[in-house]
């Protein structure tokens, strides 16, 4: 048996408390449960009974919160789990919550992955594509299968080239580093880059 030494006010979340047992912090609960169950300073309780009491809890507050919030924001795996953990839910708990999402299809990292190219293919290359979306937990193979149909993107940075650099001169060497910073801020390789720029020179060679 541990002996709850101490019960506080969780700062991230007024509807919770922080439980300490035996003088050390053994992790927060539901303010609700907390009073429900009588968890309060010098009460004993089986460690067990007490894990078993949260998780219960936890699940279902955690699950309905997560739902919350992609109702409001589109996410990834990544960014719903760390929201979790904010909101001071345990590792089993966070774990619950997010498989369950991906079973009814809430979450969808492929999917996510797929909108995210077709949304920004145009104004973004190919490198920094799979860069925002790593950089977003996405996994490797999800990134490979989104990216694999993006086979126009000399296409895009050709016409992003050619607006921006509508009425320049592209012999005005300033400019077309210039141009080149744009182009490569946007993601596409020196590769692209300079393919494009051969291709703007070789059609306005009859101008």
């Amino acid at each position: 048996m541990s002996l709850i030494t101490d019960v506080k006010p969780c700062k991230r979340d007024k509807d919770r408390v922080n439980l300490y047992l035996d003088g050390e912090f053994y992790g927060s609960v539901s303010a609700l449960v907390a009073a429900s169950k009588r968890l309060e300073e010098g009460k004993e309780i089986d460690e067990k009974e007490l894990a078993a009491v949260i998780f219960e809890s936890d699940k279902r507050n955690a699950f309905e919160y997560a739902l919350g919030y992609i109702s409001r924001y589109v996410c990834t795996q990544k960014k719903i789990t760390q929201k979790l953990y904010e909101k001071g839910y345990g590792k089993v708990v966070v774990e619950y919550a997010v498989d369950k999402l991906k079973s009814y299809g809430y979450i969808d990292d492929r999917e996510y992955a797929v909108q995210y190219v077709t949304v920004n293919r145009g104004v973004k290359g190919s490198r920094r594509l799979r860069e925002e979306l790593a950089k977003r937990g996405i996994a490797e193979e999800y990134i490979q299968s989104a990216l694999a149909d993006v086979s126009t993107e000399e296409d895009d940075a050709f016409a992003l080239a050619a607006k921006h650099s509508a009425s320049k001169d592209l012999k005005d060497e300033k400019y077309v580093a210039r141009l080149f910073r744009y182009l490569s801020y946007r993601g596409y390789g020196q590769d692209v880059i300079a393919r494009c720029l051969a291709r703007l020179r070789e059609e306005r060679k009859g101008e």
